[in-house]
């Protein structure tokens, strides 16, 4: 089924799919909270990992918008499961983290 603005959304709201995004922003936040200093603009990248470190379930539920609005989830499945009361993506941990990544700077207003 092709993902739509509603199933996205739906996708973003779901606390099953929240709680997994926290741990994968986490996981990113790690990654840039250690990056050389002279890295383009480290210091708004540095602010929004902070953040995500100090309250990533806060942080999935702001950024989850944005996230599952990027290429790699619009291109996956986006579908309900009724015997898990939850909406699933085909879209892989690397997938997500990937499209975490390339949205960054955007997600840290840079």
């Amino acid at each position: 089924m092709p993902t739509t603005p509603r199933s996205q959304s739906a996708l973003a709201a779901d606390q099953n799919f929240q709680k997994r995004l926290a741990s994968l922003l986490t996981s990113e936040a790690i990654v840039v909270a250690s990056e050389d200093t002279g890295t383009e603009f480290h210091q708004q990248r540095r602010q929004l990992a902070q953040s995500i470190l100090n309250n990533p379930t806060q942080m999935a539920y702001s950024l989850g918008p944005t996230i599952t609005n990027g290429t790699n989830l619009v291109a996956a499945t986006t579908s309900y499961n009724f015997e898990a009361g939850a909406i699933e993506t085909s879209a892989t941990d690397p997938e997500i983290r990937s499209q975490i990544a390339t949205l960054w700077n955007v997600m840290a207003g840079a």
